[in-house]
């Protein structure tokens, strides 16, 4: 399968370099064609790894993750267009988190009474949106099974056949328990779950923990 990767940091390049470990064909994309992580990233993946820009990797992908900024997120699934994700799963991975004074908020244009999936949605009608992995640091999303206990991978999204899509890309993954949470205004509360890395960072020393739903 195609997947298309929007963003270039961390969590784009553990997602694109699994899907390229499973087998699939992989965009990296930016806002310039001459990204030189994208290059850097497409350079040394072989054969099945391309980078191009938002716009390339919305029409290249069958499906497409959404990897960047959160506070940027709009942007560039403008900058990726509409039409070009017209029918297509999009997982989005993306938190609108400010940072400041060692501590983590919600961007208030993306909380309260709604959050980025829902704003996602919402520019978005005639894609599938569905959210998830978002609480995590990057290196769990596509190895939950490097800590020594089972963690829970939650999901959300209006779409049953596009979580159906998720939850089987997520066992693909290493996922073994994950949940769906509802519709994708639940992505309030994985968005607000995410920002207690910092706590978690602080206490610990370290990103190697995840969340177990006892049940």
């Amino acid at each position: 399968m195609r997947y298309g990767i929007l963003g270039t940091g961390d969590v784009a390049h553990a997602i694109a370099t699994k899907l390229i470990g499973l087998g699939h064909e992989v965009m990296m994309g930016a806002r310039s064609v001459t990204n030189e992580k994208a290059l850097s990233w497409a350079k040394s993946n072989g054969e099945r790894a391309f980078n191009g820009t938002f716009a390339d990797v919305a029409r290249f992908g069958e499906r497409v993750f959404n990897c960047v900024q959160g506070i940027h997120s709009l942007e560039a699934l403008n900058a990726a267009r509409k039409e070009n994700l017209n029918g297509k799963l999009l997982i989005d991975l993306a938190n609108p988190y400010i940072y400041k004074d060692g501590h983590v908020a919600l961007d208030s244009r993306w909380s309260g009474t709604t959050s980025l999936g829902e704003e996602t949605q919402n520019l978005l009608p005639d894609t599938k949106v569905v959210k998830t992995l978002n609480y995590l640091c990057n290196h769990l999303m596509v190895c939950p099974d490097c800590l020594p206990a089972p963690i829970t991978g939650f999901y959300c999204g209006n779409d049953t056949g596009a979580k159906a899509e998720v939850a089987a890309l997520l066992k693909d993954f290493g996922w073994t328990d994950t949940l769906d949470l509802g519709d994708i205004s639940m992505s309030r509360y994985t968005e607000m779950l995410g920002a207690f890395w910092v706590a978690a960072l602080n206490a610990t020393g370290n990103m190697d923990w995840g969340f177990k739903l006892v049940r």
